[in-house]
């Protein structure tokens, strides 16, 4: 299991206001943007984030690498935890995923996912479950997910809850730079999910300080995935050690960028 501290004071946290649009779609009020794609936001998130960074063969071979090895955990990191979309993604992947290595008689059995977030403005449960409602397909998940964040109160800092057996949420409450500037962890971050709101509007998660905080808690090899390619978010990744690629991109968006720390994966 991974373990994962911060030394952040606790303090209770009021929930942020947003609003929903008439399809349906909540809306950030501080950001003026939405919180997923009015084209498909699930879909997206598999696309952008689960192929953009190679979850299927890097699950996959972490699984493996249990054969050699006492560890198998696999630990992802997201900026902007939002409705908790990416997450309830994650973890419908991961179940279908599964069912595919059972029904070939791999005898693979997937990694535990440590979920490691940050969110400045969280969401109350209540706006969760109504958001995650245009997305009947991981009702299970979200029923989890909101069961999990409605048995403690929220604080700031780290908040640390068991979804299920196969996933824990570490979800971290301010500022990202406070956050993951305090955060300690036994093992570093596998994939990255950058899913902060547009750039221009959210420009502190983007910077290039931001950035250098991530690669600080990442390794060799550690991969991330992003809808936007805009120049400073690019300039500010390569700063802080990142090698980049642009791949396709969802629906309207012709490209999304992936990368990973270091001069090439091998």
């Amino acid at each position: 299991m991974i373990y994962i501290n911060s030394a952040l004071p606790h303090v209770g946290v009021n929930f942020t206001e947003v609003d929903f649009t008439e399809n349906g779609e909540p809306r950030s009020q501080e950001f003026d943007d939405v919180y997923f794609s009015d084209c498909g936001g699930m879909e997206e998130s598999e696309h952008v984030f689960i192929g953009g960074c190679d979850l299927r063969e890097r699950l996959r071979n972490r699984a493996l690498s249990v054969r050699s090895s006492s560890f198998s955990d696999y630990l992802v990191g997201e900026t902007g935890f939002g409705t908790g979309l990416n997450l309830l993604t994650l973890m419908n992947f991961h179940k279908r995923l599964q069912e595919e290595e059972s029904l070939s008689d791999s005898g693979i059995i997937l990694p535990h996912v440590t979920f490691l977030t940050v969110e400045k403005y969280p969401l109350s449960p209540e706006v969760m479950k109504k958001s995650h409602s245009r997305f009947p397909y991981v009702e299970k998940e979200s029923s989890e997910l909101i069961e999990a964040l409605s048995s403690q109160k929220l604080h700031t800092g780290l908040n640390t809850y068991e979804i299920n057996p196969e996933f824990t949420l570490k979800l971290m409450i301010g500022d990202i730079t406070a956050c993951y500037s305090s955060v300690y962890t036994d093992h570093p971050v596998d994939s990255w999910f950058l899913d902060g709101f547009n750039p221009k509007s959210n420009c502190d998660m983007w910077s290039v300080q931001s950035m250098k905080l991530l690669a600080g808690l990442s390794s060799a090899g550690t991969n991330i995935a992003t809808f936007t390619v805009c120049r400073e978010v690019r300039d500010n990744l390569r700063e802080a050690g990142f090698t980049l690629v642009k791949r396709k991109g969802f629906g309207r968006k012709r490209e999304m960028l992936t990368g990973f720390i270091g001069s090439s994966l091998n």
